[in-house]
Order: structure tokens, then C-alpha cells, then sequence
């Protein structure tokens, strides 16, 4: 119910009574289809967004409201944010001046200019990370995880788990489309420790050495791949783990190049020999705040 005003001596009917009583479980609503200018009739009342356009305002100007005057605002349009934005007067938040949609927030005034917006419901921050591809394999001789890569992310990160039946090396390919891409230029570093420390490089040959422990039984991997599906040359580097047998393990960092410029949409993991067993799940990186 809108703010009323009474006069000393003034006999209330039985319906401004009602109101009154009505107001304490129910306030007084007004929906707008579009951005709006509170005035004075507005305190105490509730005002709905309902706006088809993607972002709509409530604009808050001085010498409407007194000190104490409360208001709530609420976003229920499917298309957008409302944003409560100062015009003459100042609004002042902890958190921020958009209500998302199914959100609301009560609008508070410390003196007819300045006022105090509680946000009751907020957007929440967006992942970093957005997994772009997820692909088990059970018992293969190459596990394949197809159109990964794409133009929305410059870098990714994958998490390869596997738990193999073969005892050889473990190769990685880049794909275009579903082929593989078998040219030879392909260049690696790697470095492999257990009880010894060893180290591997190879340049010009046609795939990455992925992991190069014998003998292994299960392996964790988490590597970063840079400008797949770009025309640049494409970079990797991260790192591994392998168990070898019951009591023992080895692990492996790498680094990755691919000579030339070609794109690239996905990746493929092939055992030398034998099939293996496990989960891919690659991330593209968000490119902004």
C-alpha cells in the first residue's frame, strides 16, 4: 500500500483501516514493462519489473522520500537485469545495483537524497573453467574426445585419467575433425622421475610421448593446451603421475609444440600397444573478468 497521510481529528473510515491491516501481510504492487522513475507514491510499495528488454533501470531521484521510507524491488522479466540507478539522489550498496532475474532488494532512504539499496539476491560469478567436452572410455585402443576446441576459449585444461592394460608408452595426438593429425611435427620434452631421474626430447615425429613409464597400471594427468583452434602454433605443458604396480609410482612433467599453424577442434590418446581404460574431461579457460 502506498504511504498515507492523516490529519489530527481525522475519523478513518473502515476501509483505510482495512488497508492498513491489509499492508502488514501485503504490500501495495505496481509492474513495469519498462525502465522506471520512482516518485513519492512508490514508499512503502512494492515495484515489480516485468520488462521484455535485456536490461531495464529504476531511477532514484532526491526530495521524493523522507528518512525511513522503504520500498521493494523485484525482477521477474526472463530477458534481463534490472539495475537500480542514482539520478539526482545517491544510492549507496554493499553488493551490486543489478537484480537478476527472480531477484529482489529492498531500497532504503537515510534523508530525502540519499538512500541504501540491500540486494536480497545477486548473479553468481561465473566458473573460470567451462568443461567443453567429457569423454569415458572403456577397453579401446585410442580414446578420442572430438570438437573440444572451439572459438570461445584460447586455452584449456585437461584432466586425463586412465587406468591401462598395456605396459607400453602412452601417445597423444591432435585431431582435426575425427582425423587425426599425423604429420611430423610434433616436438616434446619430458622429464621422468622415479628411482631415477630421465629425460626424453624428441622434434619432428608424429605424435607426443604422453607418458613413457613401463609397466604401468594407472595414470593421472593434468595439462594445459594453448591456441588449438588457432592458426598459431599450438603449445601444451603439465604434468602426470603413473602407478606401477602395487607399491610404486613415477611421475612426469612435459612440454608440447606443434610446428606449424594448422587448427585444431580435438585430441586423441593412444596406447602403443594394448587398450586403455578411464576419463577425459577438457575445460576451456574464460577469456574475461
Amino acid at each position: 500500500m502506498a504511504l498515507q497521510t492523516f490529519t489530527p481529528g481525522q475519523v478513518l473510515t473502515a476501509a483505510q483501516v482495512n488497508a492498513l491491516r491489509a499492508n502488514d501481510y501485503n504490500q501495495t504492487v505496481s509492474t513495469k514493462i519498462a525502465s522506471y522513475t520512482l516518485v513519492a507514491a512508490d514508499a512503502g510499495t512494492r515495484i515489480v519489473m516485468n520488462a521484455g528488454a535485456t536490461n531495464t533501470a529504476i531511477t532514484v531521484n532526491t526530495s521524493l522520500f523522507a528518512a525511513g521510507d522503504t520500498l521493494m524491488i523485484q525482477n521477474i522479466s526472463t530477458s534481463g537485469v534490472c539495475t537500480v540507478t542514482a539520478g539526482t539522489a545517491t544510492v549507496s550498496s554493499a553488493g551490486p545495483l543489478a537484480i537478476p532475474t527472480n531477484g529482489s532488494g529492498i531500497l532504503y532512504f537515510t534523508s530525502a537524497g540519499v538512500s541504501i539499496f540491500y540486494p536480497s539476491a545477486v548473479t553468481a560469478s561465473a566458473s573460470g573453467l567451462t568443461l567443453t567436452a567429457v569423454e569415458t572410455f572403456t577397453t579401446v585402443s585410442s580414446a578420442a574426445i572430438n570438437d573440444c576446441f572451439s572459438s570461445s576459449f584460447n586455452s584449456y585444461r585437461v584432466v586425463f585419467l586412465c587406468t591401462r592394460s598395456t605396459t607400453n608408452q602412452l601417445l597423444f595426438r591432435l585431431r582435426v575433425g575425427v582425423t587425426d593429425d599425423t604429420s611430423a611435427n610434433y616436438n616434446y620434452q619430458i622429464i621422468r622421475a622415479n628411482d631415477t631421474t630421465l629425460t626424453g626430447k624428441a622434434d619432428n615425429i608424429t605424435s607426443y610421448t604422453f607418458n613413457d613409464a613401463t609397466n604401468a597400471s594407472s595414470m593421472a594427468a593434468v595439462f594445459d593446451i594453448h591456441n588449438p583452434q588457432i592458426a598459431v602454433n599450438t603449445l601444451a605443458q603439465g604434468q602426470s603421475t603413473q602407478g606401477l604396480g602395487a607399491s610404486a609410482s613415477a611421475s612426469s612433467v612435459f612440454w608440447y609444440r606443434h610446428s606449424t599453424t594448422s587448427q585444431f577442434t580435438g585430441l586423441n590418446f593412444i596406447p602403443s600397444t594394448g587398450t586403455i581404460t578411464g576419463t577425459c574431461r577438457v575445460y576451456g579457460y574464460k577469456d574475461a573478468l
